[in-house]
């Protein structure tokens, strides 16, 4: 990947997170940002940091969140699919999520999930999901 690609990448989340924190009451945002913390210093597993999040958010907070997600994930595969010529990004074989099938099967965008993924530390993410 070249240093553009993953410049505008990059942008992209930053954008997400920016977008999804904003939709967030001061409140839910100070919520969130401390169990962002707590994930990021490795006192919270990512599936209680996720749950955590999520029961912090209103619905309309999380409609939200899941928009900004669904915004970016889009934008990110045009601008891999633009950079290979129109092809659509490598790895996507199969059938698409939701259309059946057993294991390996994505799990449905995540509200607070999103919001972990884009506020935490990239090394407290890859320490976490780590056998």
């Amino acid at each position: 990947m070249t240093p553009e690609m993953q410049a505008q990448l990059q942008t992209l989340r930053d954008t997400a997170k920016t977008t999804s924190f904003n939709a967030l009451s001061a409140d839910h945002r100070t919520k969130v940002q401390a169990i962002v913390t707590s994930f990021n210093s490795g006192s919270v597993s990512i599936a209680d940091a996720v749950t955590q999040i999520d029961a912090v958010l209103t619905p309309s907070e999380s409609a939200a969140v899941l928009a900004a997600g669904q915004t970016m994930r889009d934008a990110m595969r045009k601008a891999i699919s633009d950079a290979n010529g129109g092809s659509p990004p490598p790895g996507r074989q199969g059938p698409p999520p939701g259309a059946g099938g057993g294991q390996g099967q994505r799990r449905p965008p995540d509200a607070g999930r999103i919001l972990l993924q884009l506020a935490a530390s990239p090394d407290a993410l890859r320490a976490a999901v780590q056998p």
